[in-house]
């Protein structure tokens, strides 16, 4: 496997990420940069972080902190089961309480809205299109 997209000194001093347990960076960074992987096509997998512009390696880099932050917040689960913390909702006696509105898409809850903003500056975002055809 490579090396994560971002390391724990950027996350902290440049990126300025919400807090996290130590010894869990590591893990959680690897499965940042997998999803950019996957939202990538795995582009910059294939061709090396190191042979873009410095501006975009900053932008996947952000863009993979953005994504550990938001494993911080939500819980590592966003990733596996794509439901979030935040998005619940909570009842006790006559009180309720719905957290923000989730995506219909379990695999819409696994990335961080602000990874998606980084990476689609970037130019990266795979393209799905429609085909329209005749019969």
């Amino acid at each position: 496997m490579s090396e994560p997209y971002a390391d724990e000194v950027f996350y902290k001093d440049d990126y300025e990420g919400t807090p996290f347990e130590a010894g869990n960076f590591s893990r959680l960074s690897k499965r940042a940069s997998d999803i950019i992987d996957a939202l990538t096509d795995y582009q910059v997998s294939k061709i090396g972080l190191d042979k873009f512009s410095e501006h975009v390696q900053l932008l996947i880099k952000k863009a993979c902190c953005a994504q550990v932050e938001y494993y911080q917040i939500e819980g590592i689960q966003s990733d596996i089961s794509g439901t979030t913390q935040s998005g619940g909702s909570l009842s006790i006696g006559g009180f309720s309480y719905s957290g923000g509105m989730q995506s219909t898409s379990k695999q819409a809850n696994r990335v961080a809205p602000a990874c998606l903003s980084y990476l689609e500056a970037t130019g990266l975002l795979r393209k799905r299109s429609v085909r329209i055809g005749v019969v």
